[in-house]
């Protein structure tokens, strides 16, 4: 009777090895499939915002305010947000079909409840409708924030309102407000960014935290813009911290110069090497708009196409998306 030969020990461990292999492979390669899908769905979301961005064009004739704060503003007292204004023209929402929304649903804590009808039905949510989360405000591969909500902030006339975060971030640079969003782009809206990636929560090196609030409409680091300076008038307006370039761009010999949080602000040379950047655990410069993409920053341009803008694109070949004017020749 024959005996079957023993597998050596030689043997037992390449095969382990060439499992392990395998297992790997298998792993990286899901990790590329799930970050593709991602990155797919973060660019349907830009597209419903640049669909919901014409929409309320066409029905209102002109583009949203960005703030509610100064000339034109709605209320006056920071709210709604752009996103805010955006939201009945996305997806079926109860708020949409409130008959009346008083101010403090508006940023209410999550332990605060509300019933109210809405087509005929009782419905009772917890929080004000901006510390609430959007499936289209939020990326899948921003993982600086997971369900974060009740972000305490201080309104401009003293009192505390909560928010919730979100991924995405209009172009502070923009005539939002106007009447027509073509005499907004001059150079066309194909080449006029119309908003970036932000991600939820920034993280400096110093340890301090600046969030993205969807809902926040006024004036501050937190609110959900890039490239957005406070305006000198009225004076006692917050600053952003955002980091703009002065308009309009130099000729390609000077370099670009930027202000900080105010349009008053003296115009100076960066301390970063582009106002794109990619974001990692979490770490960034809450002053720019930056993704989380291993090939780029996704934007919405104005007439509502997606682009990924690689990371190693120029200042001035991303600055002058942003900038709605001419270079100086």
């Amino acid at each position: 009777m024959s005996r079957r030969p023993a597998v050596s020990l030689v043997e037992v461990l390449l095969g382990l090895a060439i499992a392990a292999l395998v297992a790997g492979l298998l792993l990286a390669g899901f990790g590329k499939m799930r970050a593709s899908a991602d990155r797919i769905k973060c660019t349907n979301n830009l597209r419903q915002l640049g669909l919901a961005v014409h929409d309320y064009h066409d029905t209102n004739d002109g583009l949203p305010p960005l703030t509610d704060q100064g000339d034109k503003a709605p209320t006056g007292k920071g709210l709604p947000s752009l996103f805010a204004h955006l939201t009945p023209y996305m997806e079926a929402d109860p708020w949409n079909y409130r008959e009346s929304r008083p101010t403090v649903e508006y940023h209410a804590h999550s332990s605060v409840s509300f019933t109210f009808e809405a087509k005929r039905e009782l419905i009772t949510e917890h929080g004000g409708v901006a510390n609430t989360h959007r499936r289209l405000f939020l990326c899948p591969s921003d993982t600086t924030a997971d369900q974060l909500r009740d972000v305490p902030m201080i309104l401009p006339d003293g009192s505390t309102g909560y928010y919730a975060t979100g991924s995405y971030a209009a172009n502070g640079l923009l005539a939002w407000g106007t009447s027509n969003i073509t005499k907004a782009s001059p150079r066309g809206t194909e080449n006029t960014i119309l908003m970036a990636e932000r991600p939820q929560v920034c993280r400096t090196a110093a340890g301090d935290e600046v969030f993205n609030l969807w809902g926040v409409g006024f004036y501050s680091p937190h609110m959900p813009a890039f490239a957005c300076l406070t305006p000198a008038d009225p004076p006692h307006l917050a600053s952003t911290g955002q980091a703009a370039p002065v308009e309009p761009l130099p000729p390609e010999s000077e370099p670009i110069l930027v202000r900080i949080g105010r349009r008053d602000a003296a115009p100076g040379l960066t301390d970063f090497d582009t106002p794109l950047q990619r974001v990692r655990d979490g770490r960034c410069d809450p002053r720019l708009p930056g993704g989380p993409h291993r090939a780029g920053m996704l934007v919405l341009m104005a007439d509502g196409s997606t682009r990924v803008l690689g990371w190693d694109s120029t200042p001035r070949a991303f600055w002058s998306l942003c900038v709605p004017g001419k270079t100086e020749p």
